[in-house]
């Protein structure tokens, strides 16, 4: 048992790279990959340098990490898959860089990928209040927005038999290299934000099964690149948002159109006057614009979450967020 009183798995003797996308991560990074080299079994720690400063990288270099070196900002996925291309392992874990595994967290999120699955959710707690649960993989409404699974509930739920989310999501992941590798890993065309959103449809859509280890826990600052509120993530969202929205035709159905469209104006307005920008706007506009693929939705069966329930769960999400960056 740990000391927090759950079970724990036993190893399984998969092979594991755990790699870390980072641009900014200092301290909380250094001691992130410190905690993972502890882990036992067959593990390689990368971490994937999209222009960390020369202190962090030296550092790094005190700890088993290996820094491999993006030679510019490649943003989330590319970074991810230029070190599945490695192909050095059975399992890809991806991870956020701010970050706080708690005891046997990835011995946790592998294990449910002995046993067949071919993604798996880690769950990752508020860091502000660790009793409750920030997200354990993401659950998708008709407009295709990434609902994080369990949102503000609390971490007793874990004990409970609980149905596997969609996909997980990209803060604490884990994939079999072999499936992630075959759909071609993530779109490099979302340079942050909906990718894992937008890999769990794919991999859903290749027959991929999705698990969740509700023992992998780890705390998690959030937004620690951005800021909760700032104009650059505003933009990235907004980018990735209009991609996702033309890649899966959301806009062609009669049902998630006018709440798209709906969801989408609430969103761009309430930026404008937070940001005196329409840059976030505009920022949809180009990610439709520049998406050239085009792929069939979800089933329904995979849409899980109501659109009343998508706009309670926006509102709250971003009273979190204004709350945050008052603190």
């Amino acid at each position: 048992m740990t000391a927090g009183g759950r079970r724990q798995r036993p190893r399984c003797d998969l092979s594991v790279t755990a790699v870390i996308p980072s641009l900014s991560g200092g301290s909380q990074l250094v001691h992130l990959v410190r905690s993972l080299s502890l882990t036992s079994g067959s593990l390689d720690v990368i971490v994937a340098d999209n222009g960390l400063a020369r202190h962090t990288r030296s550092l790094l270099e005190q700890t088993p990490a290996e820094v491999v070196a993006m030679g510019r900002n490649l943003g989330f996925g590319a970074a991810v898959n230029r070190v599945a291309r490695m192909g050095r392992s059975d399992v890809l874990v991806v991870l956020n860089d701010d970050i706080e595994p708690l005891p046997g967290f990835l011995d946790e999120l592998v294990a449910p990928l002995a046993d067949g699955a071919d993604m798996v959710a880690g769950v990752l707690l508020q860091e502000r209040a660790p009793s409750l649960i920030e997200t354990a993989g993401v659950v998708l409404d008709p407009t295709l927005v990434g609902a994080d699974y369990l949102n503000g509930e609390p971490v007793a739920r874990l004990e409970e038999p609980l149905a596997p989310p969609f996909g997980p999501s990209g803060g604490a992941a884990a994939y079999a290299l072999a499936a992630f590798t075959d759909i071609g890993g993530f779109d490099e065309s979302f340079f942050a934000y909906f990718e894992d959103v937008d890999l769990a449809i794919r991999l859903r859509a290749a027959g991929a099964r999705c698990a969740i280890a509700p023992g992998a826990r780890a705390l998690h600052e959030g937004s620690g690149t951005l800021g909760y509120r700032s104009l650059a993530k505003a933009n990235l969202v907004g980018f990735s948002r209009g991609y996702l929205l033309r890649k899966y035709g959301v806009l062609r159905g009669l049902r998630s159109a006018p709440a798209a469209l709906a969801a989408e104006a609430v969103a761009v307005l309430l930026l404008a006057r937070q940001h005196r920008s329409l840059r976030p706007g505009l920022a949809r506009v180009r990610g439709w614009r520049s998406c050239n693929s085009r792929l069939p939705p979800p089933s329904d069966s995979d849409i899980t979450v109501t659109l009343r329930d998508a706009w309670r769960r926006r509102y709250v999400r971003s009273r979190m967020s204004a709350s945050n960056a008052g603190a």
